[in-house]
């Protein structure tokens, strides 16, 4: 963009507050006067009550539990709640579905007893203050087999919370749920990895789960906020209040019914917004007028999202009118001539936010091609991201380095990008035995042509133009690219069964990530998040010592080891982080940018009086 140049620093001014998140409104100060492209925006057009949002795409599933796609999370959000949250603009978890929780360490004695409750290092051995009661136990360091801090966490519900079918949640939806993820034919692959770890849950009282670690874990409280409570007298088909009560049903059925349960679509949740009506054309939520929280309740009576793909199209509806939101408008349409008009400012506030959300290319590591850690080195010299970020971004993006960028300390920011260096590129694919041996144009190697399939998602319009550049760019070098675009529900499943060569995706990620899900090698298989099938020993040592770590430096040190032998690695060819670019009807007010994925909460917004 050339209004606009964002260096790699510079934009962390945008990320602190959500006051300095907004960009001004370009174009919006200048006087123009009326532009040729003022006759484009149709007056903004009543629609009482309800406000259509851009979204690029519906979910599958509104079931986190075996979805887990960002558009899910996100309409989780809206729909859902946890047990506890982290604060979008501050960070720091909150309780939600709780009023309070405690935490418990444990000794474990050489006899296999555990001690839990606040432990103390004495001179000679370990004292334990058990939460339950006053009483204390000391035990010699010889009966001591090991110390696990967070042991334990203990939540008291609230009793308050209504499901949107009106009926009460309470501690048994939170233990069926927990059930589920121990159950190995439900299909929550992706998520299961992160609940290894806790291996009991109980209710000690009415309205009170507890939840027990096997080990210390650092990412204990933000699994517990990622299990997405399912509604038992619904899901539990041991639930005599289930329509569908089986009381002998086998842990096989149980899945079954959890995998392809009609809710699973048809949501039915704890969150201020209900589902009102789900098609592949649009979601529509509706206000939950019963929901236990007034200061955190909808303010809006309706939303509907309706998707659009490609994003040039989607601004030609806000445009018309039939469109009142999109976060995801193309930099030539943010800094055009229209989007910098008189008439566009004064029917919508425009503006940019960044969220910890960045772009990669993963590489089938099951292919014998991509097997070589050169080759894919090679791979990312040949692209030019800092010329795709100059011209098809417009200048407003920056390069990452890790899939957890501007998420804190973890991500290390001085790690520097690997620059453009075709005869790099080709001296190091050369190294690996991949040479034109037939003066074909094409590299090949033991009698094939080095040559591989994109996927992407079929309407995306930045998927598109990265592919054809590295069409073009690879094709430079002697590598064939062909590109596939499939729609959404295709292209997760090719990648959940790691049907691909290489696939355009995109992370977004929370605070405090456990890289476990992605790349340790326990979690080579389908229906995971280590999409490429990757393994490495010391990448498999360093995440065992982040998971059990609770000094935060030392974590961090960890973390940007991690960072640092990916990045060489180059599992992933690692692309950009781009800023959400909006256009927000002026009929709306309420809208806060924040600091977690969406960037924004549509609980949050009004309509103007």
């Amino acid at each position: 963009m050339s209004l606009i140049t964002l260096s790699p620093r510079a934009p962390r001014a945008l990320r602190h507050c959500a006051g300095a998140l907004l960009l001004s409104l370009l174009g919006a100060a200048c006087d123009r006067g009326a532009s040729s492209g003022d006759a484009a925006i149709a007056p903004a057009r009543a629609r009482e009550t309800s406000v259509v949002v851009h979204a690029d795409a519906l979910p599958q599933s509104l079931n986190y539990l075996l979805d887990n796609s960002a558009m899910c999370r996100r309409l989780q959000r809206e729909t859902h709640e946890a047990l506890l949250t982290r604060d979008p603009h501050t960070l720091e978890l909150r309780p939600v579905l709780c009023t309070q929780w405690r935490r418990e360490d444990a000794l474990v004695l050489t006899s296999g007893e555990r001690l839990y409750g606040e432990v103390e290092a004495l001179a000679q051995g370990w004292r334990v203050k058990s939460s339950a009661s006053a009483d204390a136990r000391e035990v010699s360091a010889e009966e001591v087999a090991r110390v696990v801090r967070g042991a334990a966490y203990t939540f008291d519900l609230r009793r308050d919370v209504l499901w949107h079918d009106g009926e009460r949640f309470d501690e048994q939806d939170v233990l069926f749920t927990w059930r589920m993820t121990r159950n190995p034919l439900v299909e929550a692959g992706a998520k299961r990895v992160q609940y290894d770890r806790l291996v009991a849950a109980s209710s000690p009282a009415p309205f009170v789960v507890r939840f027990e670690y096997d080990q210390t874990y650092f990412g204990s409280l933000e699994s517990i906020e990622a299990l997405a409570i399912l509604p038992r007298h619904l899901y539990d088909l041991h639930d005599p209040d289930n329509r569908d009560y089986a009381p002998d049903a086998s842990e096989e059925q149980q899945a079954r019914y959890v995998n392809t349960h009609r809710c699973n679509r048809d949501w039915v949740g704890l969150g201020p917004f209900r589902v009102a009506n789900f098609t592949n054309e649009f979601l529509e939520l509706e206000r939950f007028e019963r929901y236990f929280d007034p200061q955190r309740a909808a303010g809006l009576a309706r939303v509907r999202l309706r998707p659009i793909s490609d994003d040039r199209a989607a601004f030609q509806a806000l445009l018309a009118g039939e469109l009142d939101f999109s976060a995801r408008l193309h930099a030539d349409d943010y800094l055009g001539e229209v989007g910098s008009s008189v008439a566009f400012a004064e029917r919508f506030e425009k503006g940019a936010f960044y969220t910890p959300i960045a772009t990669f290319i993963a590489w089938n590591l099951q292919r014998e091609r991509f097997r070589d850690p050169t080759v894919r080195r090679a791979l990312a010299l040949a692209f030019d991201w800092d010329e795709f970020i100059a011209s098809f971004y417009r200048g407003m993006a920056r390069r990452v380095t890790a899939e957890w960028v501007d998420t804190g300390a973890d991500y290390d920011e001085s790690l520097a990008p690997l620059p453009c260096d075709p005869s790099e590129a080709s001296r190091l694919l050369a190294q690996a035995g991949w040479i034109d041996r037939d003066g074909d144009g094409r590299l090949d190697k033991n009698g094939e042509r080095f040559e591989f399939a994109l996927a992407l998602q079929a309407g995306n319009q930045t998927g598109e133009s990265l592919s054809q550049r590295l069409q073009e760019s690879l094709g430079r070098v002697g590598i064939g690219v062909a590109i596939e675009s499939f729609d959404w529900p295709s292209l997760s499943e090719r990648v959940k069964r790691r049907n691909f060569d290489a696939v355009v995706l995109a992370w977004t990620m929370p605070v405090d990530n456990d890289p476990a899900a992605r790349w340790h090698s326990r979690t080579i298989g389908e229906d995971t998040n280590n999409y490429c099938s990757f393994s490495d020993a010391q990448i498999d040592a360093w995440i065992e010592r982040v998971e059990v770590e609770l000094d935060r430096a030392e974590r961090t040190r960890l973390m940007h080891a991690i960072q640092a032998r990916l990045y060489a690695l180059q599992p992933y060819m690692y692309g950009v982080t781009v800023p959400k670019r909006y256009a927000l009807s002026r009929r709306i007010t309420g809208f806060r940018a924040s600091r977690l994925d969406p960037g924004f909460a549509l609980r949050e917004w009004r309509l103007a009086e």
